[in-house]
């Protein structure tokens, strides 16, 4: 009855809006997309901020990028709350990454990081973009800034993820003892997260065999070959080290033999 006393075109706005707003708070987030859809596409009011943030979380939720990075900039241009700017330049830096747009993606996560509220969460999401950016853009400098930045503040897989490029820097670096040492904590306090203990193994392989312990180092690839074979890019890595070191092998003996 109450919407009845509106002219016609605000009243199919509030009905669109008020619908898709009971329908996300019972969890049925793919049924609000038309009706949210339909607030954002009317002139700009007094719904399109809110409308915007609820569209951009369904889309988010599904992680498509394609929907949400639109909604996303809108709302950074068109919201007043400083909670939702932030909520949109956040989520628009890993969009951007997703996107491999690695400029503006490292734009946004310098933009976030200059909010002096922010929260270590997404402290530590901005500087992981800024680094995982950086090793895409082979510039060792800001990545190595920016993992460490990770690792100041980071917990659970992002910390191991900054300590494997710790390790992995240490080894860039001929720091091969530094490096071994790093990717035992890893092993140690961060187990459960495989992926990042089967790259820190691969990497101490690496640095016994410029230790000159190849026995040591052939070791490891073999363990790793054999019980990590759920991530095929670390095992394919392991087989060309193991290989390469065979090869040498073969030559020094060959050498003696001679």
């Amino acid at each position: 009855k109450y919407l009845q006393n509106f002219p016609r075109g605000l009243h199919a706005l509030k009905a669109n809006f008020y619908l898709a707003q009971s329908l996300f708070s019972e969890n049925n987030h793919q049924e609000t997309i038309p009706y949210f859809n339909f607030v954002i596409a009317q002139q700009q009011n007094e719904f399109t901020e809110s409308a915007l943030s609820r569209l951009a979380l369904v889309y988010l939720e599904n992680n498509n990028w394609q929907k949400a990075i639109p909604i996303l900039e809108r709302l950074e241009n068109e919201g007043d709350l400083p909670q939702n700017k932030t909520f949109a330049q956040s989520n628009l830096m890993k969009g951007y990454y997703e996107n491999k747009n690695y400029s503006k993606a490292v734009d946004y996560a310098e933009m976030v990081l200059r909010n002096s509220k922010l929260e270590d969460p997404i402290k530590s999401d901005a500087h992981i973009i800024i680094a995982r950016s950086a090793i895409k853009a082979n510039d060792e400098t800001k990545a190595r800034n920016a993992y460490k930045a990770v690792e100041n503040i980071a917990s659970g897989e992002l910390k191991a993820e900054a300590l494997y490029y710790d390790a992995y820097f240490e080894n860039k670096d001929g720091s091969y003892r530094v490096s071994n040492q790093i990717v035992q904590k890893i092993a140690s306090d961060y187990s459960a997260y495989k992926y990042w203990g089967a790259k820190g193994l691969l990497l101490m392989a690496k640095n016994f065999n410029k230790l000159n312990d190849a026995y040591q180092a052939t070791y490891i690839l073999e363990s790793v070959i054999k019980n990590f074979s759920e991530f095929k890019d670390v095992t394919e890595q392991a087989t060309i080290e193991l290989n390469k070191i065979k090869t040498e092998q073969a030559k020094t003996n060959e050498s003696v033999k001679n």
